[in-house]
């Protein structure tokens, strides 16, 4: 009997099969393989723009205003600009957006919660939300990071003074000490000399445009200031600071401001400011910039009954939710178990690698005892480990510092022969929010001495 050569055509379409199998298989790797490169040439670019961004904010020390480079706050009510050369300026400034206390009391409450308030500095946020076409409605507030109320409710979405507290950062940017004008530090002379003054290429101005090409700029503006169009790349890299002040700040004492008190705005500017400071730097290895002005729909309406669409002039990428449930080892570990509820409409997704914010006011007595009650901000970064969930509420596994009581509030419930909570400050009357931070590389943190 002959032996057969070749192939038969079965065996032939089998080999076909096999080989179509893997050149599919290849075909949906390319696209995965191309977003794996893009992500680690994101990842990449962003670490570099941490190490640039660090070491600008080291050099430059823009934790700290100067009249070489102040910071520009801005009350939402009114607009009206605060140019900030020093950290008493920052309070001073915060001090104005509390009432005319009638008694000494009052002022000295306004005094301590003004010291007790903290600060967001973003280079993004100037330029886009100074707008007269950019007013937020309720509960939202612009100048804050996040940009909500301290009374907000973030899963209902609305604002009330019968809401438990959370503290907002007053946002603010960089601004040029040369110029008055709203939105001076986006002007040409202001780029002119930022890419000058610290000797980087932050800023490349021209005549006709300036070109971002670093983590501080990110859009175009005309000689006189007037946005001409979104930088070229929508998402860059880019950074943000949180300034707080360090939970060991003294009490300024009831009688101190009793000596001196006054019936006017004035009494309300504190008579010490905070020496220590918990400053991070968070930096993002992309950032939408134009989602510090994105509309987010929270109700797609009724067409039928005419009720239309409700939407809100919002950022997309600070996503406020509420702490709902807290693991008790959040007390001494620093990895610990959470869970938040947002708004049911608002992004879910999140993923391990992400950064949050938690916020909380911290209660301490007036002294002398029993004149009244102050709060302060504790505001905390923590990476996010796990998710657990595919929509809200969600169970994150969180790394960072404990989340516990600060010393002045042991002390005085010590001082009170009150027994210590067992429990971590998360729900009730200690209302913990937090803010989710999408595409952050990493958080820097220090604890600086500003003045």
């Amino acid at each position: 009997m002959r032996s057969r050569k070749g192939l038969t055509l079965l065996e032939v379409i089998f080999s076909m099969v096999v080989l179509l199998v893997g050149l599919v298989a290849i075909v949906f790797l390319i696209p995965l393989a191309g977003r794996e490169a893009e992500d680690s040439q994101q990842i990449t670019q962003g670490l570099a723009a941490g190490e640039s961004a660090l070491a600008m904010f080291t050099t430059t020390n823009v934790a700290q205003p100067t009249l070489e480079s102040p910071w520009c706050l801005v009350d939402d009510i009114g607009s009206v600009e605060h140019s900030v050369a020093t950290m008493r300026d920052a309070f001073n400034a915060a001090a104005r957006t509390f009432p005319v206390p009638p008694n000494a009391v009052q002022a000295a409450i306004a005094q301590n919660e003004a010291i007790g308030i903290g600060f967001c500095i973003d280079p993004l946020f100037w330029g886009y939300q100074n707008r007269a076409t950019n007013d937020v409605a309720l509960p939202f507030f612009r100048t804050r990071f996040p940009f909500m109320f301290d009374n907000t409710d973030p899963v209902l979405l609305v604002s009330d003074q019968n809401i438990p507290r959370a503290p907002r950062l007053l946002r603010g940017s960089l601004s040029d000490p040369q110029l008055s004008v709203r939105g001076s530090w986006l002007r040409q002379p202001a780029a002119a000399r930022l890419a000058t003054m610290y000797g980087g290429d932050l800023v490349q101005p021209s005549g006709t445009k300036n070109k971002a090409i670093g983590p501080l700029r990110s859009v175009y503006v005309d000689a006189n200031g007037s946005i001409l169009s979104t930088s070229t790349a929508a998402q860059q890299a880019s950074w943000l600071a949180t300034i707080t002040p360090a939970e060991s700040t003294p009490i300024i004492d009831l009688d101190r401001v009793k000596a001196i008190y006054q019936q006017n705005l004035l009494a309300n500017q504190p008579l010490d400011v905070p020496r220590l400071y918990d400053v991070a730097l968070v930096v993002f290895s992309k950032r939408d910039v134009r989602e510090l002005a994105a509309t987010a729909v929270l109700s797609p309406g009724d067409f039928q009954n005419s009720r239309p669409s409700e939407v809100m002039n919002v950022p997309t990428g600070e996503r406020v939710v509420k702490v709902t449930d807290m693991s008790s080892d959040a007390l001494h570990s620093g990895t610990f178990n959470i869970q938040v509820a947002g708004y049911p409409t608002m992004d879910s997704k999140v993923k391990a690698g992400d950064w949050l914010m938690m916020s909380r006011f911290a209660f301490r007595d007036l002294i002398p005892r029993p004149s009244g009650t102050i709060s302060r901000q504790v505001n905390r970064w923590y990476r996010i480990i796990s998710v657990t969930g595919d929509g809200y509420p969600l169970s994150l596994r969180i790394a960072g510092k404990p989340w516990d009581w600060t010393e002045g509030e042991i002390s005085d419930a010590l001082e009170k022969g009150q027994a210590i909570p067992t429990l971590p400050p998360a729900v009730g009357t200690y209302q913990t929010q937090a803010v989710i931070m999408k595409d952050v590389v990493q958080v820097y943190e220090r604890q600086m001495e500003l003045r």
